[in-house]
Order: structure tokens, then sequence, then C-alpha cells
């Protein structure tokens, strides 16, 4: 299981930790996290690079376009 940051000390730990065995910050419920590695470092793909896509590569880009989130750790679309 990949470890993710903890946003108070920035050490390492658990996803499923509720709080930072480090440095004791509570994690937040309700945070987006990748399925494929687990990270929290994610960003929602905007309707804009959708269409952007879409005009230039057409049904190539399908693979962006039914996604919403991408994980900027391992790329992952879901």
């Amino acid at each position: 299981m990949a470890l993710v940051k903890c946003p108070a000390c920035e050490k390492m730990i658990s996803p499923n930790a509720e709080e930072c065995p480090n440095c004791g910050e509570p994690m937040k419920k309700g945070v987006i996290s990748c399925p494929n590695c687990r990270s929290t470092n994610v960003k929602k793909i905007s309707g804009t690079s959708k269409v952007g896509s879409a005009v230039m590569f057409g049904v190539f880009s399908m693979g962006k376009i039914t996604k919403s989130y991408e994980c900027k750790s391992c790329k992952h679309r879901w």
C-alpha cells in the first residue's frame, strides 16, 4: 500500500490513519484519493481541457473525456 504525506509535518503515513502518528494532525475524511496508488495528490479534469482534447484528438481522447479526476503522482484517470 502506498503511503501519503501528512499535510502538517510532511512525513509519510498510512492513508488509513485517522491522525498522523508523528504530529497528531487529524486526517481529513472525504478527501479524494487515487484508486490506483491511494495518493491524495489529485486534480479534477476541467471541462475546458476535455473540450480541447476532443477538438484536437477526436476519438483518441476518449480516455480523458470520460474521466473526472487525474492523479498527479501516477497519472491514473478515473
